[in-house]
C-alpha cells in the first residue's frame, strides 16, 4: 500500500503476480498518457491548498514509470527508471527525482479494492502535517478514484450503446428486406401490368434505402463521415446490383452524419436512372464547390438529357428526380443538369453547404 509518510523511504517492493494484476487493472481505466482534465487538475489545487504546499500531483505507477495525470506546480508529467529488477516505491521516485523536504500521499484505490496510485503533496523544505490534512487528503483521493469509476462506467454504456445501435440497426435492414421482398411478391401475383411495375419500382426503393442505410452504417465515425470513401462502399454494391461500371472519384473529406443518407439516396436514384437512360460508365466525383460548398456531380455517357430538359420544368419529370429534388432541399442545395462535360451523356450537379447542423436524413412530406 502507499502511505502517508514524510521521513523514511520504504524498500523497493519486488514485482510479482499481484504487481501484473495491479497493472492491468491500470490500463483498464485508460488513464495513462491521457490529456490533462479540469476535474483532476481542480483536485491537485485544492490538495495544494490544503497543505499550503507549493506542489500536488496525481499520479500513476506504470510498468517502467511514474506517470502524472495531473500536476500542480511542476512541469514534469513522469518520472522514469531504468532497468531494475524491483519497483522503486513512488516516495523513493518523488525524493530521488525531486530532492523533496516533504511528501504525503494518500492511495487511489478503486472501489473492488486495487491500487493504482497516489494523490501526493510535496514541498522541498521540511515540514510537518496534522490529522485534519491527512483525512482531506484521503478525501480528495477518494474523488479521483469516483472519477475513474466514472469515466469506466461511461465507456461501458457508450460500448452497450453502440451493440444495440448495430443490433437495432441489423433488425431494420432485416424488416426493409422483408418489406422489398413482400412488395416485390405482390408485383408478380398482381394481374395489372402497371401495378405490378410500380410495385417493382417500390420494392427497388426500399432495397436502396437498406443499401444506403447499411454502407452508412458500417462506418465506425460517430459524429462525421469520409463521404468519398462512403460512396465507394455504396458504389461497389450498387455496381453489382445494376450490372454496370460506376467509377468514384474526388477529394477526400468528412460531412456529418445528418448528410449522409440524403447523399447516399441522391446517388443510388441517379445511378439508377443512368443505367435505365445512359450507358456504362457512370461517373461519381465528390469535391469542392463555391466556397464553403461541396459538389456532387453524376455523370453517364448515354444519349444525354432531352431537348429543353430543366429540372422541376419538364413536364415528363418522374418520381426518380422529385425524389432527388426532395433530398437536395434537404441539403439546403442546388441541383443542375445538363451535357456531360467529358463530352456524349448527361451530367447532374448538387451544390450545397458544408456543414447543416439541422440537415434531414430522410424525406420530408410536401404540401
Amino acid at each position: 500500500m502507499l502511505h502517508l509518510v514524510d521521513s523514511n523511504v520504504s524498500p523497493p517492493v519486488s514485482r510479482t503476480d499481484e504487481e501484473t494484476h495491479r497493472l492491468a487493472h491500470v490500463r483498464r481505466y485508460e488513464i495513462l498518457d491521457t490529456p490533462p482534465e479540469v476535474a483532476f487538475d481542480r483536485i491537485t489545487a485544492l490538495a495544494a491548498d490544503i497543505f499550503d504546499a507549493p506542489i500536488a500531483i496525481i499520479s500513476f505507477l506504470d510498468r517502467d514509470r511514474l506517470w502524472f495525470k495531473s500536476h500542480h506546480g511542476l512541469d514534469k508529467t513522469e518520472v522514469r527508471w531504468g532497468t531494475v529488477t524491483a519497483v522503486p516505491t513512488m516516495e523513493a521516485l518523488i525524493r530521488g527525482e525531486f530532492g523533496v523536504g516533504f511528501f504525503a500521499s494518500a492511495p487511489l484505490i478503486t472501489h473492488d479494492g486495487h491500487e493504482l496510485g497516489a494523490l501526493c503533496v510535496i514541498d522541498h523544505q521540511p515540514r510537518s502535517d496534522d490529522e485534519r490534512q491527512r483525512r482531506h487528503l484521503e478525501t480528495l483521493a477518494a474523488l479521483v478514484t469516483d472519477q475513474m469509476e466514472l469515466r469506466l462506467t461511461a465507456r461501458a454504456a457508450a460500448t452497450r450503446a453502440a451493440i444495440l445501435a448495430r443490433e437495432i440497426d441489423h433488425r431494420a435492414m432485416n424488416s426493409l428486406q422483408l418489406v422489398a421482398s413482400l412488395l416485390n411478391l405482390q408485383s408478380r401475383v398482381t394481374q395489372a401490368p402497371e401495378t405490378a411495375q410500380q410495385l417493382t419500382i417500390a420494392s427497388n426503393r426500399v432495397l436502396a434505402v437498406a443499401r444506403v442505410h447499411r454502407n452508412f452504417s458500417a462506418d465506425e465515425s460517430i459524429e462525421r463521415v469520409s463521404i468519398v470513401a462512403y460512396l465507394r462502399r455504396l458504389c461497389a454494391e450498387l455496381a453489382e446490383v445494376l450490372d454496370v461500371v460506376i467509377d468514384v472519384d474526388g477529394t477526400e473529406t468528412t460531412v456529418p452524419t445528418t448528410q449522409v443518407l440524403a447523399i447516399g439516396l441522391i446517388v443510388n436514384e441517379l445511378a439508377t436512372n443512368a443505367k435505365k437512360y445512359g450507358a456504362s460508365p457512370i461517373g461519381i466525383t465528390f469535391g469542392p464547390g463555391a466556397a464553403g460548398h461541396h459538389e456532387l456531380r453524376i455523370l453517364d455517357h448515354g444519349n444525354g438529357l432531352p431537348e429543353g430538359f430543366a429540372v422541376g420544368k419538364f413536364k415528363s419529370d418522374g418520381l426518380g428526380i422529385k425524389v432527388v429534388t426532395v433530398l437536395v432541399e434537404q441539403l439546403q442545395g442546388q441541383l443542375s443538369a445538363g451535357a456531360n462535360p467529358a463530352g456524349k451523356g448527361a451530367s447532374f450537379t448538387i451544390d450545397f453547404p458544408r456543414d447543416l447542423p439541422e440537415a434531414g436524413v430522410g424525406l420530408r412530406h410536401q404540401g
